[in-house]
């Protein structure tokens, strides 16, 4: 089974930096709208597939740029 890690942020400025921060370390993502069933916060998300030691890389990057995220884990 396959699964996609979603990140959710509190604003749109906190996605866009965050995908910048990504592009820049070569993590291949997407910008989703935001699933209604795991948060209201922000309409935009950013979606990676699960593996490899993306999600370490992706909380310490984010984490030591001071952006505010929560993960979220779906099947696909």
């Amino acid at each position: 089974m396959c699964y996609s890690t979603i990140l959710t942020f509190a604003s749109t400025h906190q996605v866009l930096m965050a995908e910048k921060l990504l592009l820049a370390e070569g993590i291949p993502h997407d910008i989703i709208p935001t699933p209604k069933n795991i948060s209201s916060d922000c309409g935009m998300s950013i979606r990676v597939r699960t593996g490899g030691n993306n999600i370490e890389t992706i909380k310490s990057v984010l984490s030591g740029h001071s952006i505010g995220f929560a993960i979220a884990e779906i099947k696909n």
